[in-house]
C-alpha cells in the first residue's frame, strides 16, 4: 500500500509497508494514455504515455527505490515502510516535458535521449538550462 504525502513541502508517494526487491508496488488502473510526454506523464513504453492520479507524484531520485515495468512500479531494492517511493526519470523517460536541476546531485534531468548529447563523460551538463 501506498499513499501521497507532503513532505518538506513537496509532495511525494510513500509506503505503508516494506516490500522486497523485485515486489509490484503499484499497478497503474485508473490512467489516461497521452501521446506526448507532460511534467506529469510516466512513460510506459516506447512512444507511450500516462497520466495516473497517484503516479504523477511519483518524484525522481538518482539513487531510486523503484522503476516503472510496463503499467507497473516494482521496487528495485528492499523498501520500508515510511520510505518514498520513487524512480530515475533519466532511466524511464525518452525526453522530459519539463527538464530540471536535480535536487540530489544538481545534474539536468532531461530523458534518456538527451543525456549523452547534454553531459561530459563526468556528468557534467554541457548546455545551459532554458
Amino acid at each position: 500500500m501506498i499513499h501521497i504525502q507532503e513532505h518538506n513541502g513537496e509532495y511525494g508517494v510513500y509506503t505503508t509497508k516494506e516490500y522486497s526487491a523485485g515486489s509490484p508496488v503499484r499497478v497503474f488502473e485508473s490512467y489516461t494514455l497521452v501521446d506526448n510526454p507532460t511534467r506529469t506523464s510516466i512513460q510506459i513504453g516506447p512512444g507511450n504515455h500516462i497520466e495516473d492520479r497517484i503516479g504523477k507524484y511519483v518524484n525522481h531520485s538518482c539513487s531510486p527505490t523503484c522503476e516503472i515495468d510496463g503499467i507497473r512500479i516494482v521496487a528495485i531494492k528492499d523498501v520500508a515502510k515510511g520510505d518514498e517511493i520513487t524512480f530515475d526519470y533519466n532511466k524511464n523517460e525518452d525526453l522530459m516535458a519539463s527538464p530540471f536541476k536535480c535536487a540530489c546531485c544538481g545534474k539536468m534531468i532531461t530523458g534518456a535521449k538527451n543525456v549523452e548529447a547534454n553531459f561530459d563523460g563526468a556528468g557534467v551538463y554541457l548546455r545551459e538550462e532554458q
